[in-house]
């Protein structure tokens, strides 16, 4: 891990009482005042109703040309001399853009603001300037919403498998990020379900942290395809994930203007033209699903001209259609995830698809060579995508030919559940899809008693049963039909 000089603050606060402590009442005193909490689904429909948006990569890598920046970069490389978000702001607007992300913090793990936690921020950067503050102050004062990137893996902080250390790091820069600039609508995650997974750093503390300091602050995050452990689905353009064509899900997909996610030297040459834009707006508004456009300013700190007058012409041609009907009821949901500390299953195998390549170099090395059923508690739902080419993988558990097919989940002590969830494998078609289960309790792993059955749609969307609250330790789960042989990406229970 690399050293964190400032104040310390990370090594006194690691996981202690004090550093939970103080975590708490900072959680409790940064709430956003007087914010009326709205309901999931008023928030996504909000959200939907916006359609336009921009995602802006602006970081260490600008600077050294890279799309993932090396961890260890010199801070004095972040030299923006002409810094102005006031420009920024104001050519979206052109465009008619209603909401913005910028990249507060990417993989190497720079900080775009001054966070207590590390020194390598703008803060030791000839820069020194906020520009988390600027950023939200500037499109905020011109109607347009300011949201935020923040990348789970931080390899200059040393998060890169999770820990509970690490968590705590997340934990605070993400109360500075959710306490100091005003209401956020819109969080995205990265470097997360693709990297560590929803178990290595847990997905529900980092969700119920968020919401206690901003409770109307969407969730969204870099994990393909499903509706999985996020409030809004997040379609990765550039890895060739794109919503389906009867898509319903509240969701929004990202596709660059230029040549790479972050600025390069040939990025003004390559301004992708007006129609490619228009294309994506018509297509996607129909299916609930915003368009962002990646812009990435320049080693100034400014929109290329070439990028500003685009905007200006996309601004001039496309109007929303108020035609469009109102976000359909969203699917149900798990509210409460409770993490198994372990799970067993009848004869299978574990499955990485398509079959990883060499993992010199490979960011998700651990996960590509997974063995074991707890390839189903992985906290990785699909889309995992290898270094450089953004090859998609994925982990699941193809239970093996048997007329009986079981899995059991260990909770490690007796707790209230109500819900199990399971997701279907992706890029499968119907293949392995579970259609009739049964589900049985135990609280001495011996003991089994049936507690509900049911069935479900040959589809591959999250699916949950509900069924009225047990307290319990271990849950098991039937396979009664499938689709050829059973195929789990991810199950689990909560409430």
């Amino acid at each position: 891990m690399a050293s964190i000089g400032k104040k310390r603050l990370y090594s006194k606060l690691k996981i202690g009482k004090l550093g939970l402590l103080l975590s708490t009442i900072s959680m409790l005193s940064g709430n956003v005042q007087g914010q009326e909490n709205k309901s999931l689904y008023t928030l996504q429909s909000d959200f939907v109703d916006l359609r336009f948006g921009v995602m802006m990569h602006f970081n260490m890598g600008t600077f050294t040309d890279e799309e993932w920046a090396s961890p260890n970069h010199d801070p004095k490389k972040f030299n923006p001399t002409e810094l102005d978000c006031n420009q920024w702001a104001d050519a979206c607007k052109a465009a008619g853009m209603k909401y913005a992300i910028l990249t507060t913090k990417h993989h190497d793990g720079f900080c775009l603001w001054d966070s207590k936690y590390t020194d390598y921020d703008v803060a030791s950067s000839p820069y020194k300037k906020d520009v988390v503050k600027e950023y939200v102050d500037a499109f905020r004062s011109r109607g347009i919403k300011p949201c935020l990137y923040f990348s789970i893996w931080d390899r200059h902080n040393g998060v890169e498998n999770g820990g509970l250390k690490e968590e705590q790091l997340i934990l605070n820069q993400l109360t500075e990020l959710l306490t100091n600039y005003g209401e956020i609508p819109q969080i995205i995650f990265d470097g997360w379900n693709w990297k560590m997974g929803h178990t290595l750093i847990s997905y529900q503390r980092i969700y119920d942290h968020v919401k206690k300091l901003q409770p109307n602050c969407l969730i969204s995050e870099h994990n393909g395809n499903s509706n999985f452990q996020t409030d809004l689905i997040y379609y990765e353009g550039p890895k060739g994930v794109f919503p389906p064509g009867n898509n319903v899900f509240a969701s929004q997909m990202a596709l660059t203007m230029t040549n790479g996610w972050f600025w390069h030297a040939d990025s003004p040459k390559n301004v992708k033209s007006l129609d490619y834009t228009l294309d994506k707006l018509q297509r996607l508004e129909p299916l609930y699903c915003n368009f962002m456009l990646n812009i990435a300013p320049n080693r100034k700190g400014l929109f290329d001209k070439e990028v500003v007058d685009r905007l200006v012409e996309i601004g001039k041609r496309w109007k929303p259609d108020t035609s469009r009907l109102p976000l359909p009821a969203q699917p149900e949901t798990v509210n409460s995830y409770i993490l198994p500390v372990g799970i067993t299953a009848t004869a299978g195998k574990a499955v990485t698809q398509p079959a990883p390549p060499a993992n010199d170099g490979s960011p998700i090395a651990a996960l590509l060579t997974q063995t074991t059923a707890n390839v189903m508690i992985d906290g990785c739902s699909d889309e995992i995508p290898d270094n450089g080419g953004f090859s998609p993988f994925q982990t699941y558990w193809e239970f093996a030919p048997h007329k009986s097919r079981a899995l059991v989940l260990d909770l490690g002590t007796a707790k209230d559940i109500r819900k199990l969830y399971y997701l279907p494998a992706r890029w499968l078609g119907y293949n392995g899809i579970i259609t009739k289960y049964m589900i049985s309790t135990s609280l001495d792993g011996q003991n089994f008693k049936k507690i509900t059955e049911g069935k479900w749609q040959k589809n591959t969307n999250l699916k949950i049963s509900d069924f009225a609250s047990v307290k319990t330790r271990y849950v098991k789960f039937e396979i009664v039909e499938s689709v050829g042989e059973a195929i789990v990406s991810e199950i689990g229970v909560g409430n």
